[in-house]
């Protein structure tokens, strides 16, 4: 008689994902919590490689199956998410800016529920971050309608320096001009 799995899929998530199971993991994860769940606790893996792909898999749950993820968009996951927009390696900070992005883009009502504390963490982020976070950054205000903000986009206004971010029209596009296009937004 077989027994029945009451704890995490955790290791059966990572294993697939060293396998490169990536559509079985999709289809698991859409339609089952403890899939899901397993990927969210994935992004505090010691692999960066698993980390990336556990947020590439968590975004397309998201586009497959926006519902099914509803619940599990906590304060703790973005402030998970925000910590990875900070690591060097190139492949978790991306997917962890799209994965945001598509997050704010699919439940505004839920990131206005933590309007406080996005905010703090955006003004902290505009002010400690590199130019690629301070670009998405910017991308997240205008998206938001963060007004309060404004000031702080406003001295970006001038920056050539460009940035690379993860979004159609957004490589090699200088910081000034990604703040005047949320300066249009938040007018």
């Amino acid at each position: 008689m077989a027994f029945l799995s009451f704890g995490s899929k955790r290791d059966k998530i990572k294993k697939m994902i060293e396998e490169e199971k990536f559509d079985e993991i999709l289809k698991m994860a859409v339609k089952d919590k403890k899939a899901l769940q397993a990927l969210i606790e994935l992004l505090d893996d010691s692999n960066p490689g698993i980390v990336g792909d556990a947020l590439l898999l968590l975004s397309n749950v998201l586009e497959i199956n926006p519902n099914s993820t509803r619940s599990h968009i906590t304060p703790e996951l973005f402030q998970k998410l925000m910590a990875l927009m900070e690591r060097k390696n190139p492949y978790v900070r991306e997917n962890a800016m799209l994965l945001s992005y598509k997050i704010i883009k699919s439940f505004p009502e839920v990131a206005s529920q933590h309007r406080d504390w996005i905010v703090e963490g955006v003004r902290r982020g505009l002010t400690e971050g590199n130019k690629d976070q301070k670009g998405f950054l910017l991308m997240v205000i205008g998206e938001l309608g963060l007004k309060e903000l404004r000031p702080m986009v406003e001295e970006l206004v001038s920056v050539e320096d460009k940035v690379i971010l993860p979004f159609e029209g957004k490589k090699w596009v200088p910081l000034g001009d990604i703040a005047k296009e949320v300066l249009e937004k938040l007018s």
